[in-house]
């Protein structure tokens, strides 16, 4: 009997056209991509854009264009697939700032555990208590980042939503692969300090 809840099989569904496969492959990168897209539109433009309308956006584009997903390369597919969800959000973003006249605000903060809080948003366990704590972790974690300078942002989404290496950062900003360590990892404890602080 296929396991049709594998990343492949799913995939291989939504390309034949199957709409309800399409809806379980979105539904299992959500969590990440709508951190991501608030993230990356920013205080100014979240006041004149719905970033639930930028999600849906993105959803129906890729829905469209999933055929264009490559799935074979290095890496996890499934997390590939997540990436080219964000890279698409991202292309809509820049267009609602050009329209809005609104300069994009680039993203990026990570202690308590950060890794674990972006782990968990890559899981697929969508119970209502599981969904709960990772809504209340998404919007502490959120309100986290956006406090972040706005080049530490950036390096911060670079790595963990748009899953590039430290040395494509590097040279996407113009710093040394050293620097972007340093700054991910003080960043990583920043971030850290920040949810136990709001936990308290």
């Amino acid at each position: 009997m296929t396991d049709t809840t594998r990343f492949p099989v799913l995939l291989a569904a939504a390309i034949a056209g199957d709409r309800h496969a399409c809806d379980r492959l979105f539904g299992r990168a959500a969590d990440r991509l709508q951190l991501y897209v608030r993230l990356r539109l920013g205080e100014r433009l979240r006041a004149r854009v719905d970033s639930l309308d930028v999600l849906q956006e993105t959803f129906l584009c890729a829905h469209r264009d999933v055929r264009c997903f490559d799935a074979v390369g290095p890496g996890e597919p499934e997390r590939r697939f997540a990436q080219w969800l964000c890279r698409i959000a991202d292309r809509r973003i820049l267009d609602l700032a050009s329209r809005h006249g609104a300069a994009r605000r680039d993203v990026g903060r990570e202690q308590r555990d950060v890794t674990r809080v972006l782990r968990d948003l890559q899981r697929s366990g969508h119970g209502p208590a599981t969904s709960l704590v990772r809504q209340e972790e998404r919007a502490r974690l959120a309100d986290a980042i956006e406090a972040l300078d706005a080049s530490d942002r950036e390096i911060v989404v670079l790595r963990h939503f748009e899953g590039e290496s430290i040395d494509a950062i590097a040279q996407r900003i113009g710093r040394s692969a050293t620097a972007v360590r340093r700054v991910l990892g003080r960043v990583t404890v920043e971030l850290g300090r920040k949810l136990a602080e709001i936990e308290r």
